[in-house]
């Protein structure tokens, strides 16, 4: 189980809402903390970091 930080482009409380619900229904993902003010993501999860950004980025949201 890894930790990742992850930056998030003009995030906002819909996007950020829609990045916890499809990181939520992917396996592997433990537990998502979006904090939109900061632009950030921490996310728990078995998957890679690539794996992570690839699912948020697939709901329309740059990040890195």
């Amino acid at each position: 189980m890894s930790s990742y930080t992850i930056t998030l482009h003009n995030v906002t409380r819909e996007s950020a809402s829609a990045i916890e619900s499809t990181l939520r229904g992917v396996n592997g993902v433990d537990n998502v903390d979006i904090d939109v003010a900061s632009e950030s993501a921490t996310v728990n999860s078995s998957l890679t970091y690539e794996e992570v950004l690839e699912a948020i980025r697939n709901t329309g949201v740059a990040a890195s």
